[in-house]
């Protein structure tokens, strides 16, 4: 009888813990396909975001079984299910939202797409702010790389033989074939808490993971290992040396003693860490929080905005407006979409994309220096969700960047040695074009208001651990509130 009554007990147990994720889909009603982007809400201050194919998960935290969850998303009409009517895995059906363009008329005239815009501007620091607040936010970011070309060539190595600057040789063209038979891929996920204080912001990570395999993956810094450090490792010394590129000098005077130790170090760092002073991911969240310094919000001029109408996002009314480059003005590279609230003029959402044949960055001095750099993708998509305190904060911020680099130089470096005949020289001319895409997502989980004297009692250890695999499970995020995987990392190898 006791061992009955155990089996029972630990089968309510498993049934409790099992209900504390709500997971679920979120899909059109006219044709089941599944809404990205959608934000499911407890309350004010707690939620999740759907992933790119409309899943979601979200802990339940201690609650009434009376409270709402909200699912809101752009376009569509709002949905409201009571916590004891949530099931497991369900399918929530969302209908299309309709403009209703007389919903709001705050004013004895219908205000212009500008004078909305300057009433955004106008009341921007006071809706959107990040002070004396704990936002708990999860992280996740995807480096696509792809090399087209990879190409070094050993001119002179005064420490090496003719047939060991030959093995070298072959073992970088071997090692080249490697990088640019494949692209390269791999995906970072991070939980952690941002403290933002009034002019400090302090981080606190709880859990990392690296997505990549090591053997069809490379990175900026496995290059740097595999290629650089076994060049550049015999260059150690005493002396300085004068750098060059092509008949260009860097200096006459570089140590790279100390450049070679740090690489020394990192290919010593195992397992990887990450630390809590490294704030700049936190750092870019809270600018998107309450910057909004993209040309097509600060230099208006250079831009044409039509208001589309009035029509519900995420819960909000809102005033749509679309933008695109002034044809005459030249310097405006962006379209897209601006959702500003009609009662408060806050930010409810926007996106933006660079217009066709437009990039964020270019140069090209391939003929004259041999280096060819631009930026081909900047598009970013944002969710500003109102606290119970009337002020927004980013619910989602999704950033994208593409970028193309050529480069074709040759680098030399001459040991400043006073005996001439012992001074160590290397010269090695290199080819390199790739292509990177960059893709980061935020999402703004659970917001706190705290004391500002918080801040002289947070104390945490100098970092974490990061966890590294090949392959994704999915239990490794289990009991956390995160963007609920896509196929695409469920399934990579």
């Amino acid at each position: 009888m006791k061992s009955s009554f155990t089996l029972i007990f630990l089968l309510l147990v498993c049934f409790q813990f099992t209900a504390q994720s709500l997971r679920g889909r979120v899909v059109e009603a006219s044709n089941q396909k599944g809404i990205p982007f959608v934000t499911v809400q407890l309350g004010d201050n707690y939620g999740v975001i759907s992933n790119a194919e409309g899943y979601f998960v979200l802990q339940r935290k201690t609650t009434s079984d009376e409270t709402p969850i909200l699912i809101s998303s752009m376009g569509f009409e709002s949905v409201e299910i009571l916590l004891k009517d949530f099931e497991e895995n369900q399918i929530i059906s969302l209908k299309p939202a309709t403009y209703e363009l007389d919903e709001v008329l705050l004013f004895d005239k219908q205000l212009t797409a500008e004078e909305i815009l300057e009433k955004f501007k106008a009341n921007a620091k006071e809706n959107h702010q990040l002070s004396n607040a704990k936002v708990q936010v999860f992280l996740r970011s995807n480096d696509d790389y792809k090399a087209e070309t990879f190409e070094i060539d050993i001119k002179k190595a005064s420490y090496l033989s003719r047939s060991e600057r030959k093995e070298m040789n072959a073992n970088m063209e071997a090692l080249g074939n490697k990088i640019t038979s494949k692209s390269s891929k791999s995906y970072r996920e991070r939980l952690l808490n941002i403290y933002a204080f009034e002019d400090t912001l302090a981080n606190e990570y709880q859990k990392a993971l690296n997505l990549i395999n090591r053997e069809t993956t490379f990175d900026t810094e496995d290059i740097q290992e595999q290629v650089f450090f076994g060049l550049m490792k015999s260059l150690k010394s005493p002396y300085s040396f004068k750098v060059k590129t092509g008949i260009i000098p860097i200096d006459k005077d570089v140590s790279l003693n100390e450049l070679i130790e740090d690489i020394e170090k990192d290919k010593l760092k195992l397992p990887d860490t990450v630390y809590h002073s490294n704030s700049w991911r936190s750092e870019n969240y809270t600018n998107k929080a309450t910057r909004f310094n993209k040309d097509f919000l600060t230099s208006t001029k250079h831009y044409n905005y039509e208001l589309m109408g009035v029509t519900r996002v995420y819960g909000e009314p809102c005033y749509h407006i679309k933008f695109s480059p002034n044809p005459w003005r030249w310097k405006g590279k962006y379209v897209g979409n601006l959702y500003i609230n009609t009662r408060d003029f806050g930010m409810v959402s926007y996106n933006y994309d660079l217009d066709e044949g437009e990039k964020a960055m270019n140069v090209n001095l391939k003929f004259v220096l041999g280096i060819k750099i631009n930026s081909f993708v900047d598009s970013g998509f944002l969710i500003f969700t109102r606290n119970s305190e009337n002020t927004y904060y980013p619910r989602y911020i999704k950033q994208t960047d593409g970028s193309y680099a050529y480069i074709s130089r040759s680098l030399s470096f001459k040991e400043n040695n006073p005996d001439r005949s012992q001074r160590k020289q290397l010269k090695l001319a290199f080819e390199l074009e790739y292509n990177l895409m960059e893709t980061a997502e935020y999402v703004g989980i659970e917001y706190q208001s705290i004391s500002p004297d918080l801040l002289n009692s947070l104390s945490f250890d100098k970092y974490i651990l990061i966890d590294e695999v090949e392959k994704y499970d999915t239990n490794y995020w289990k009991d956390y509130n995160i963007i609920e995987a896509t196929e695409a990392i469920k399934t990579y190898k």
